[in-house]
Order: C-alpha cells, then structure tokens, then sequence
C-alpha cells in the first residue's frame, strides 16, 4: 500500500464521520453534543494531518519545490481546520456555523488531495517511496496512539 492510498482510506472514514456529523446539525442536535463530536472527528483529523505534514508533503515538496502551489492551499486549509477546531473547542460563537463550517472544509480539503494532490505525489514520487511512507504512517499513528494523545 502506498501512504497516498492509506490516506486516502482515513479520508474515507472521516467523509463517512462528516456525513453523520451533517445529519445531526440538520437534525437539530444540541450544541453541546455537535461540539464533542467534532472535537473527537477532529482529533482523529489531527493525528491524519500531522502524518501528512511531517512523512508525505516533504516528499512532495522535494519533487516540487518549495511554494508549490497546490501545498500553499493544503497547508492553508490545514491552519483554517485548526482555527475552527479551535473555536469549536472555546465554546464561543455560533456553534452550529462553526460545526458547518469545519465541516465544509474538511470536505474540499480532502476532495483536493484525492483529486489533485494525491494523484501529482504518484506520478512524480517512486512507487517503492510511497510504500515505505505508508509504513511510516502506520508507524506515526501507532506512537501517538501509545502516547494517549494528539500530534
């Protein structure tokens, strides 16, 4: 497996989580409860980001170089996650906006590195690269699991 294709499977589930996440903001459910549930997507998003940002996007940055524009919009998008997250987290201002638009985020983000970045990483980093950083990947969610926290 290569660490596009592991990425790619936790992008899966977080759709999959976002999903639920939207039909309970539509379903009207409690400020209270939409916030623990995107702070729990969210520190799961985390852990995703901090192995995408310290195994998979330096390598593409060497293919690329730096101020390659397409990581300019993941690594924004990356800080706009953290903002909302962080605001979620406060409890201040309008938690169904905030939970929306975390939401909307997340799904363009990942929309982008499916669509764009991912698919540029393959035709350019070695195949064999890509399965060692997949291992990595593994290996990154695996310590910060055993440390009990987040990236």
């Amino acid at each position: 497996m290569k660490a596009t294709e592991y990425l790619n499977t936790e992008h899966g589930v977080f759709l999959t989580q976002l999903d639920v996440l939207e039909r309970m903001l539509n379903e009207k459910t409690p400020p209270g409860e939409l916030r623990a549930v995107t702070l729990a997507i969210a520190e799961a998003v985390e852990k995703h980001r901090d192995a995408e940002e310290t195994i998979l996007y330096p390598a593409i940055l060497k293919e690329f170089g730096e101020g390659f524009p397409p990581m300019r919009v993941m690594e924004a998008e990356h800080k706009e996650i953290q903002r909302l997250v962080g605001e979620v987290a406060s409890g201040d201002g309008d938690m169904r906006e905030l939970v929306g638009g975390f939401i909307d985020v997340l799904r363009q983000h990942i929309a982008k590195e499916r669509a764009v970045l991912f698919p540029m990483a393959e035709q350019r980093i070695a195949e064999t690269d890509l399965e060692r950083m997949a291992h990595e990947c593994v290996e990154h969610h695996e310590r910060l699991r055993q440390a009990g926290g987040s990236a």
